[in-house]
């Protein structure tokens, strides 16, 4: 079976600042380690279970976060962007047999993280049919577009109760719990080993479906100043709902995510 990693920082164990995630800060040098120690625990996970190729998406920032090196042989890492539509899951498609998340983080407009956001840092909150859209729920309905099961998702609390209630059977670690600017973690080597240990789980038992699509997707993104919403909704296919609130529909969420690569 050949499994999706797509992984990310903001999620990772003890992480409570920005400086944390961004390159160039002192700080990030021991996070893009514990990133990286959080992905190969998910790939030696995924090993032991029997999977034949892994394909990780480094999908953080720069996308230059993951040290290779430091990955086992088995591994094809995607670094860089490619900037498609399908962003944080770029390289997947229907011949992948599960999806496995590190990293991930609560979404916009949730006070579960300190470091909440939705793909962009510009905007308060992405909605699709008038629900909450993390970057969970964005990259699960693409790997639901090529009918793959999101299996595992390590990360905040937040985002581990939006995955367990989006999706049926999933496997879960919660490595921080947020409040306010602060952050209340699991030992970086606890958060390592059940990572590893429920990869192994969650592949070895596969009892995840994909998603279920819906017919039609009505999206609303607000933004955080108004000068963007009044600028993006002269956007082909969209339009202005109120300052900074702009909307668009699809019925194909391939197109969905071709809009927002650009709108967000």
């Amino acid at each position: 079976m050949r499994v999706y990693i797509s992984a990310d920082i903001e999620g990772t164990a003890g992480i409570a600042d920005w400086n944390e995630a961004r390159k160039g800060h002192e700080d990030y040098e021991y996070f893009k380690k514990q990133m990286t120690a959080e992905v190969r625990a998910a790939v030696q996970g995924a090993l032991k279970a029997g999977a034949s190729e892994i394909v990780v998406r480094d999908a953080h920032g720069s996308a230059r976060n993951i040290d290779p090196s430091s990955l086992p042989e088995e591994v094809r890492i995607l670094r860089g962007w490619a900037r498609d539509p399908l962003m944080m899951m770029q390289g997947v498609d229907a011949g992948f047999g599960a999806v496995v998340f590190t990293g991930y983080h609560s979404p916009s407009g949730k006070a579960l993280n300190p470091l909440s956001h939705t793909m962009s840092s510009e905007i308060f909150y992405l909605k699709i049919n008038g629900q909450l859209v993390s970057e969970f729920k964005l990259n699960a309905m693409s790997a639901a577009y090529y009918g793959i099961p999101i299996v595992f998702v390590s990360g905040d609390e937040g985002i581990v109760r939006i995955a367990e209630q989006a999706v049926p059977g999933i496997v879960t670690v919660s490595t921080n719990r947020g409040s306010g600017s602060s952050v209340d973690s699991i030992h970086p080597q606890k958060a390592v080993k059940l990572i590893e240990e429920g990869v192994y789980k969650a592949l070895k038992n596969l009892e995840a479906l994909p998603l279920e699509l819906p017919e039609k997707f009505d999206v609303e993104i607000a933004y955080i100043d108004h000068r963007l919403s009044h600028k993006l909704s002269f956007f082909p296919g969209v339009h202005k709902m109120d300052d900074r609130t702009i909307m668009f529909e699809e019925t194909d969420y391939f197109e969905v995510l071709r809009k927002l690569l650009f709108l967000l």
